[in-house]
């Protein structure tokens, strides 16, 4: 998972701005972090890296913490919108490669294909760290799984009462969490591991879900 937050461009000069200080902030924590670790990357790294003033840093983001979950947050905000751009009828392991082939088309994976990469350190979060990290991913996902499902609802024809709107929105989620624990373990026994075997883990473990292998 890794992604560049694009600015927003509205509002006045003051807010371009805002939005493009933050930007590049967070352009900078997340090159720290892939390249350091978040554990080893400190305010003062990403302040020099941003060519901010730590000082700068804190009036838009009251952490570091903050700075990768505001990252999270702006990629599960794009990956559930090309989610909600496939057809509901679409087998969900599909709608899941083709979202993720359009975030990345959209710059949100800049890593030459096969090259070995560190995990984004909301991998390593959801079995160690700081408890309130994995309780704002979990939260986060709890909500965006509500929006999936109401989108299938709505646009899907289902009969009334039906699961699957909900089983649609919790396999999507599953097969995040599939490819974010495969790369957390793959990191821990050899070290590193590539875009393609973290997005394939999750593929792969969706289609035995869906498939009824299990």
């Amino acid at each position: 998972m890794a992604a560049r937050e694009q600015p927003q461009l509205a509002g006045t000069r003051q807010d371009r701005r805002k939005a493009a200080t933050r930007a590049r902030i967070q352009t900078a924590a997340e090159e720290l972090f892939d390249r350091r670790g978040y554990a080893d990357t400190s305010i003062e790294d990403i302040s020099e890296l941003a060519d901010v003033a730590v000082r700068t840093i804190y009036t838009h983001f009251p952490s570091k913490a903050a700075i990768m979950l505001a990252y999270f947050d702006s990629w599960v905000d794009a990956f559930s919108v090309e989610i909600r751009r496939r057809p509901v009828d679409e087998p969900v392991v599909d709608t899941v490669r083709e979202a993720l082939s359009a975030m990345a088309a959209a710059g949100w994976v800049d890593r030459i294909e096969n090259e070995a990469v560190r995990v984004h350190p909301i991998a390593e979060h959801l079995d160690s760290g700081t408890p309130d990290i994995a309780g704002h991913i979990l939260q986060r996902w709890m909500r965006e799984m509500a929006v999936l499902a109401d989108d299938a609802r709505e646009r899907g024809g289902f009969p009334a009462g039906s699961q699957g709107p909900q089983a649609r929105a919790t396999a999507i989620f599953a097969s995040w969490i599939a490819a974010m624990s495969a790369a957390r373990r793959r990191q821990l026994s050899e070290g590193s591991v590539t875009i393609e075997q973290v997005d394939g883990a999750g593929l792969h473990i969706l289609a035995l879900i869906t498939g009824g292998e299990l």
